[in-house]
This record gives structure tokens, sequence and C-alpha cells, in this order.
């Protein structure tokens, strides 16, 4: 019986060690990419703090930034849409005065027109000859005067009505006239730095010398537009600022030519008259010797 002997294969099998290292090593590239590596390393980004709600926090610098700009825009809108709510509801609350405004005087307008509808039915009465109708018709006298009873307090109380919304129109316009005050003295203070009493009065007297008849009507206008007076303002200091760089600019008054005073020359005659009693004596022995 013959064994047969297999057959060495070693010749036929892969390298099998080779690609293994080959796929296990985690850095085929060997130095050079450690080498890369290490050059472009990422430095760490610099860091800020940043207060949210009453919290620090510490945050990478472009992070923080990012953080800051969407807070900063988030309280710009909602800083804006509140605003834009309280005008809607400022202009809500003008419509609804305005409309009970419109129905009280239309309600006025009937009363004083029943008004005077009473006043005239009542004036028929006023041409009769009363004396002569009692006399010949007694009983129909003393319906008329029956009526004309009733029709008086009926227009009483018409005129008592009247009355009572007059004053009601006028304790109204007290009110919002005082309203419309005290906004505006809110928008001047917040709105014109270091406004008091006498700056009102500088733009006043800025107003009148520039033509403008301050009156009641403008009083009321610059009331019911606050926004006007930060334009006067602004205007008044400007002029205020032109006067004084025309007054900086202005040419200096030319001064008068100096005297000139030159020293006398050597041999010059003097007046006798402007020396000394020394300088005299001297000059008069001098001219003594020269004779």
């Amino acid at each position: 019986m013959t064994t047969e002997q297999p057959q060495n294969t070693d010749s036929e099998l892969p390298n099998t060690t080779a690609d293994s290292d080959e796929h296990n090593d985690p850095n085929p590239a060997g130095d050079e990419l450690e080498g890369e590596g290490a050059e472009g390393g990422e430095q760490p980004e610099e860091e800020e703090e940043i207060e949210v709600d009453g919290r620090k926090f510490v945050l990478p610098k472009t992070a923080a930034q990012k953080l800051q700009a969407e807070r900063l825009m988030q309280a710009d809108y909602t800083r804006k849409t509140q605003e834009a709510a309280e005008v809607r509801k400022a202009a809500e609350a003008e419509r609804e005065a305005v409309a009970r405004e419109r129905e009280t005087q239309q309600q006025f307008v009937k009363e004083m027109a029943k008004v005077e509808a009473l006043n005239d039915q009542l004036a028929v009465f006023d041409q009769l000859n009363w004396d002569e109708l009692i006399a010949n018709d007694p009983q129909n006298a003393m319906l008329y005067q029956q009526r004309q009873r009733q029709l008086e307090a009926e227009r009483n109380k018409a005129v008592e009505a009247v009355t009572q919304k007059q004053q009601q129109f006028a304790l109204n316009e007290q009110q919002e006239i005082a309203k419309q005050v005290q906004e505006a003295e809110a928008y001047v203070q917040r709105e014109i730095p270091g406004w008091s009493p006498q700056r009102a009065e500088a733009l006043n007297k800025y107003l009148s010398d520039n033509g403008v008849k301050v009156d009641k009507s403008v009083g009321r206008l610059l009331i019911q537009q606050p926004a006007l007076l930060k334009l006067i303002d602004r205007a008044e200091k400007f002029a205020q600022l032109e006067k004084k760089q025309a007054e900086k600019t202005a040419a200096p008054p030319v001064p008068p030519p100096a005297t000139r005073v030159s020293a006398a020359r050597p041999g010059a005659q003097r007046d006798p008259a402007k020396m000394s009693t020394a300088e005299w004596m001297a000059h008069r022995n001098s001219q003594v010797r020269k004779r």
C-alpha cells in the first residue's frame, strides 16, 4: 500500500504577513503624516465670558460674539414689537375716544334740536290772548295752559341735559389737555437733554424772535405734537452755534498805527526845552566853550 505525500504548496500560498501589516497599520504614510499633523495642527480658540440672564458663561470667542449679537437682535426686535404694540394700543384708544366723542356730540345736537323745537311750540302759546280765551272758552284755555306747562317742563329738562353735556365736554377737554400735557412733558424730559422751564422760555423767545407768535393755538399744537419741540430745540441750538462761530471768525479791530521812536543820532541837535537841568547846563557850557 502506497501512501501519497501531500504536496508542498508554500510557493502557492499568498504572503499575507505583509498585507496584514499594511492593512493594520494606522499610519501607512509613516513619519510624513506625523510631521504634517504637527505643522498643521489648529490652535485652541480664544475664550470670552458672557452673561446671560444674570449667569456668566465662558464660550469660544466666536460663539460668544454670535450669541451676543443674536441677543441684541432679539432685544431690539422685542423693543420694536413692544413699541408697535403701544402705538397700536394708543391708536385704538384714540379711535374709541373719537367714536365716543362723536356719539356724544350727535346726542348733544339732537338735544339742542329738541330744545329749539320745544321753544317754537311754546312761542305759539305766547301769542295767545289769554284773557279773551279764558273769557270765551275757559275749558280750552285750561287745556292750553296744561299743555304749555307740560312743554315748559320738557323744555327745561332738555335744557338741563344740554347743560350737563356742555359741562361734560368741558371736563373731558380739560382731562384730555392735562393728559396731553403730561405726555408731552414726559416726552421732552426723555428726548431733550437738560429740559427745564428756563429752556422752554428760551425756545419761546427763539420762536418770537423769528416771527412766530406764541399763543394758545401754538401752545396746543406743541402739546399735541411734542416732537416739534425737539426740532425747535435743535434749531435754536444750531442758531446759537452759528452765532458763536460767526463771532469767532469775525475780523479783529485794526489797531492804531504804532508811534515810531528813533534813537538820537550822534551829534544831532536836541531841543533844549526837552533837556533835563544837568543836560541843559552841559549843553550851555559846550556853547560857551565854542565861543
